[in-house]
């Protein structure tokens, strides 16, 4: 059985579709590949900024706890100096801002900015 010429054609179109089909899927393939990796990038990079601000706000509740529980005691014991607040010469917390204090007769108030990040007001009934 011989092979006509035309079939021989065909039979090379065929693989040279083939072949194009072939690196079409493995460029597309590659871009959804390459895409992926940059959003699971991103999507890490975003969780540890979140994970990283959810910790600055449970330092700042719990500063918060601190402070209110130990009133009005504690109102002569908090130095803020070089971006740390201090309770009786010991570390309360660290990153801090901005740290503003005001007391007047039945009110202790206290805003306070953490990494220029999170910024809370207080106010406490003394």
């Amino acid at each position: 059985m011989k092979m006509k010429k035309s079939d021989l054609l065909n039979i090379s179109y065929k693989k040279a579709f083939s072949l194009i089909e072939l690196i079409i899927v493995l460029f597309i393939g590659s871009i959804i590949i390459i895409y992926t990796f940059i959003f699971t990038k991103e999507l890490y990079q975003t969780q540890l900024d979140n994970q990283q601000t959810a910790i600055l706000k449970i330092d700042l509740n719990s500063t918060k706890i601190i402070i209110e529980k130990n009133l009005p005691t504690i109102i002569s014991s908090l130095k803020y100096e070089n971006s740390t607040l201090f309770i009786n010469d010991n570390i309360l917390l660290k990153n801090v801002t901005a740290f503003k204090s005001k007391k007047s007769s039945n009110i202790f108030e206290i805003n306070i900015t953490i990494k220029d990040k999170i910024s809370q007001t207080w106010k406490f009934s003394l």
